[in-house]
């Protein structure tokens, strides 16, 4: 939807209380051909109406399958960045993650991105040398103490019917994983073995 209001879609500049995005002319607009989305999976036929009809590069878990998540993250990278030289803003959902890797989500799809695949995004954004913002995207029930939390996550979802601890922990325990490898630290480190088999079912490389 943040994206939907800066990309100025029709519908949007209807809404008053974003009246100021398309009013503004110092706020810079984010252009359809500077966005592209990976790892989607249970899309809309709305959604796939808007990606067709604004020129939106999107991957789905199709082209990820078919591909490798290697030459995606090439392609998407081609789309929006072909010379390599403007900076990148990369947001991650852990919707986008399987919910046997991240199971505390607001949505979570069966067939997502593996433990792997995510990390493999976050590491590929790093070694650019490009990043400079980055937001995660997490689901926790109220009960999580986000006082525990050894990195910092944007907590832009909280899901009260998300009842397991356990899950939580899980869940957020990726996700500062992802944060870690997209500045920089591969999960392969031994000190990222946080993550066990026991939790993921993985086995990390």
């Amino acid at each position: 939807m943040p994206a939907a209001f800066l990309l100025g879609l029709p519908s949007t500049e209807t809404v008053p209380e974003f009246a100021w995005l398309t009013q503004s002319k110092t706020i810079p607009k984010l252009h359809t051909n500077s966005i592209v989305f990976i790892g989607l999976r249970d899309v809309d036929p709305g959604e796939k109406k808007i990606l067709k009809e604004n020129g939106i590069t999107a991957f789905g878990m199709h082209e990820v399958d078919k591909y490798g998540i290697g030459e995606v993250v090439e392609r998407a990278l081609d789309a929006v960045n072909p010379h390599r030289d403007r900076p990148i803003h990369l947001t991650f959902d852990v919707d986008a993650l399987d919910p046997s890797v991240a199971p505390s989500t607001g949505t979570p799809v069966r067939g997502g991105l593996t433990f792997r695949e995510g990390h493999y995004i976050c590491e590929a954004i790093a070694e650019t040398g490009l990043l400079a913002a980055l937001d995660l995207v997490v689901s926790l029930p109220f009960f999580f103490d986000v006082s525990s939390l050894k990195c910092f996550v944007s907590l832009q979802e909280v899901n009260p019917s998300l009842n397991d601890e356990f899950d939580a922990q899980q869940t957020v325990s990726v996700g500062c994983s992802l944060v870690r490898s997209a500045l920089g630290r591969s999960s392969s480190d031994k000190r990222e073995q946080s993550y066990s088999d026991s939790i993921a079912g993985e086995t990390l490389l």
